[in-house]
């Protein structure tokens, strides 16, 4: 079972709503290396407003938790740093072979980032389905 939340709650700042409480942020950095586009087809969601990445993970996380991640997409030498917010729970013992983890979106100020990976994604098809579908 995975959880994610509406686009109206994914974008609560951008409404002038404010959140009940503080996200928390006190996991560290998760790192994700995507050395193949089947890889970042795999982790990206891109029905997420902005995009999101899927990140595997053990750890324990909450909806609307600020996450940084450090994302290195294929030959780039460089890592992007991301500061996302959790939008999808994948639980531990997740069925139909799926993976534990979280998705984070890609917050607007990194649109360059989603657009980057779409364009590593252009014309891909996988045939197979994603770690989140």
């Amino acid at each position: 079972m995975a959880i994610i939340l509406s686009n109206n709650d994914i974008n609560v700042e951008s409404t002038g709503a404010s959140m009940p409480t503080r996200p928390r942020m006190s996991h560290g950095i998760l790192t994700l290396v995507l050395p193949e586009k089947q890889h970042l087809y795999n982790a990206f969601m891109p029905f997420i407003k902005g995009g999101g990445l899927f990140i595997e993970t053990n750890r324990d996380f909450h909806l609307g938790e600020e996450v940084f991640a450090l994302l290195q997409l294929m030959d780039e030498v460089d890592k992007t740093p991301i500061t996302g917010k959790v939008i999808w729970m994948t639980p531990k013992s997740p069925q139909n072979g799926k993976k534990q983890g979280v998705g984070i979106q890609i917050p607007g100020e990194d649109q360059d980032l989603t657009k980057k990976i779409e364009t590593y994604l252009a014309g891909f098809d996988a045939g197979t389905p994603t770690l989140t579908l």
